[in-house]
């Protein structure tokens, strides 16, 4: 898979799909699997992902766990578009010439059926299909997929993870939500109790589920297997009475994993939210934080 830049992109003869494929769920995934199956079924087609990279953090998936799961996928190019002054006052015609048609060479167009672009989103799937035989290009929409009566959407992941429900995000995205990263030193309290933690830092742009204990299962990198765990998200306010609650910067992911001897410590791992347990609590001592990590691993095994 190449990654390139839109402004760069001199392309010929693809199938393509428009998004900004935050948090990539299972709505996405029916316009990524199409824009796969023409590019393996029809003779010279690529597939292609543009995607609009809009700016904040507080992302579902970072930029390089997308491109893990395009190319997973089979993806040919991801054509990354920075949501800026340039992008965002073409009209929708200049859109569909200059980037559509010039740039990315389109044979098909893939989009969601809401899909809206150019200069104040005035453009939509009429507008791609008025223009499609004029830029010879064929448009396929995809209409928005529901569970549970509920639209797949990136907003709808965002408000299961802001209430911890992780079990709802896995359901919408098809896999379970994870944050990567290395294992760093922390207190080493949790060895005093009989709770040893890897620790790693979040990316600052990584969106946090809300702030508790979650049963989880971790990946170390370089090893095939899979150990279940007890995370917590959050400042861990009982060791860590200055840290400031719901603050991305002092937040820390601590993973206690079970039936697991060994030293980590610059480890890259992966850890996936399987359940949520409970809130983050500041008990009143060590001890009674034992007490509830016990019942934490008790309804974990």
């Amino acid at each position: 898979m190449e990654i390139i830049a839109y402004d760069n992109a001199k392309l010929n003869n693809t199938a393509v799909a428009l998004g900004k494929f935050e948090g990539v769920h299972k709505g996405h995934m029916l316009l990524i699997n199409k824009i796969s199956e023409l590019a393996g079924t029809e003779k010279d087609i690529k597939s292609v992902i543009f995607t609009i990279n809009m700016p904040g953090g507080n992302a579902i998936n970072l930029d390089s766990e997308r491109y893990e799961i395009f190319e997973s996928l089979g993806v040919d190019y991801v054509c990354e578009c920075p949501f800026d002054e340039k992008i965002s006052s073409l009209s929708p015609e200049d859109f569909i010439k200059k980037i559509l048609a010039e740039r990315l060479g389109a044979s098909y167009v893939v989009v969601g059926e809401d899909f809206c672009f150019g200069h104040k989103r005035r453009g939509n799937v009429k507008t791609l299909k008025d223009y499609s035989k004029e830029y010879n290009f064929e448009v396929i929409v995809f209409e928005k997929l529901k569970i549970d009566d509920c639209i797949v959407s990136s907003s709808s992941i965002r408000e299961f993870l802001d209430s911890g429900d992780v079990k709802k995000v896995a359901d919408f995205m098809g896999r379970p939500y994870s944050i990567s990263g290395k294992v760093t030193e922390g207190k080493k309290i949790g060895r005093t109790i009989g709770f040893p933690t890897l620790n790693i830092k979040p990316d600052i742009k990584k969106r946090l589920p809300l702030a508790g204990a979650y049963e989880t299962r971790i990946k170390i990198f370089g090893d095939s297997k899979i150990y279940k765990g007890i995370t917590n998200v959050g400042n861990n306010p009982t060791v860590n009475p200055d840290a400031r609650s719901g603050s991305n910067d002092d937040a820390l992911v601590e993973t206690h994993l079970i039936d697991y001897e060994g030293d980590l410590y610059g480890k890259m791992i992966q850890v996936d939210f399987i359940r949520f347990i409970r809130p983050e609590i500041k008990f009143d001592n060590v001890e009674k934080l034992k007490k509830q990590l016990i019942m934490d691993k008790e309804s974990v095994v």
